[in-house]
């Protein structure tokens, strides 16, 4: 047996076990699923997420209409966590690992991220009320301090706690770079 021949059958053994690999694990995830879909416990909010969405485990996943009406998604924009990136969060001292959770404020839908007295987050005003409230000049409520940024595609407001002026500049240029 020459040296190309051994090669291509290694070959072979090697795309053989990889297509294996896959398979089991294909079965090992439609069996997750089932069994989640199955246990019946659980918010739609908190269940696992259908094929095709992102896993849970990287963050709180979106159900469109999760709070109670259309948010970001439904409206075509781009999940909050893609314009206020885990880079930026992360240099202002909210780590990387800091789950967001999905909420709806006076200004906006969007995510927040807390870590400790930190927090930032970062919203859409979608709805007459949302926009209504930016329209009223707030730079702060309920402690948190509100940056308005009327550039690019749609507006968003920036929400800090606990962080300097620098560091909410750094945010709000990281989020100018990503509104496109």
């Amino acid at each position: 047996m020459g040296f190309l021949d051994r090669a291509k059958k290694l070959a072979d053994q090697a795309r053989e076990k990889a297509e294996d690999a896959l398979a089991e694990a294909k079965s090992r995830a439609e069996t997750i699923t089932a069994s989640r879909g199955s246990s019946g416990s659980g918010s739609s909010a908190t269940s696992a997420a259908p094929a095709g969405e992102r896993d849970p485990r990287w963050g709180t996943p979106y159900v469109p209409g999760m709070l109670g009406r259309p948010g970001w998604r439904e409206q075509g924009l781009v999940d909050p966590a893609g314009v206020l990136r885990v880079q930026a969060r992360e240099r202002v001292g909210v780590p990387h690992t800091v789950k967001s959770e999905i909420v709806e404020a006076p200004y906006g839908m969007g995510r927040r991220w807390s870590s400790g007295g930190l927090a930032v987050g970062l919203f859409y005003p979608l709805y007459p009320e949302h926009q209504a409230f930016a329209a009223a000049g707030t730079t702060s409520y309920e402690g948190r301090s509100l940056t308005f940024i009327d550039e690019g595609d749609r507006p968003v407001v920036l929400e800090t706690t606990g962080l300097g002026e620098g560091d909410t500049a750094e945010l709000r240029d990281d989020v100018l770079m990503n509104l496109g």
